[in-house]
């Protein structure tokens, strides 16, 4: 009928990492990934860093609109998700980064993007175009800002991922993260000081 329903989960138990509703995230095609994976990672990602024990009977809604992509685009998902998520002030435990990467199994001559390990190449932050070629592997890696040994979660796309490729993307990723952490208290330091300015102006 008409009438006012129940907020949706994606479980039936109200479980505290059940009760983050999957991001509706059309993202483009080409990523080996179908659109309910991209929005589960989203979720998984977001939902390990919000405090969800804290709102019992609420719904946490992030809806993501990608209005333009060259690249990038689930990490820069999570990263502008969970912005919005300090900017709202939502508890969070931890503050997770996203840190897409391509890996080659031999040193190229991209310079200015890679970190060469061994017989590995990495490309950090890659563009559309290098993320849909071949022979390689995309890989996005969600790490703790504040704690870059944990991983929070992965998702490895195109070519099958050696060990050695995973560990120098995790060590990238780490170098990404602590990079990206600063970039994020820049932002917050510049919002509180203009707010203050506001206030008392």
């Amino acid at each position: 009928g008409g009438g006012p329903s129940p907020p949706a989960t994606s479980g039936g138990d109200g479980a505290p990492g059940e009760r983050m509703k999957p991001l509706p995230a059309p993202l483009p095609p080409g990523l080996g990934a179908s659109e309910r994976e991209l929005e589960h990672f989203l979720r998984d990602a977001l939902s390990s860093c919000i405090m969800l024990e804290r709102y019992p009977r609420c719904v946490i809604q992030v809806v993501v609109q990608i209005v333009q992509a060259d690249g990038g685009v689930l990490g820069t998902a999570v990263n502008c998700a969970v912005m919005a998520l300090m900017d709202a002030g939502l508890a969070m435990r931890g503050l997770p980064v996203a840190s897409t990467c391509v890996v080659f199994g031999g040193a190229g001559e991209k310079s200015g993007q890679e970190r060469v390990g061994g017989g590995v190449t990495v490309w950090l932050d890659p563009t559309a175009e290098e993320e849909s070629g071949e022979g390689h592997s995309t890989v996005v890696l969600v790490t703790d800002a504040s704690e870059q040994s944990l991983i929070l979660n992965s998702m490895t796309f195109g070519s099958p991922l050696s060990l050695e490729g995973l560990t120098c993307s995790i060590d990238v990723s780490n170098q990404m993260a602590a990079a990206m952490l600063k970039f994020m208290r820049l932002a917050v330091e510049q919002k509180v000081t203009k707010e203050l300015q506001t206030l008392w102006s």
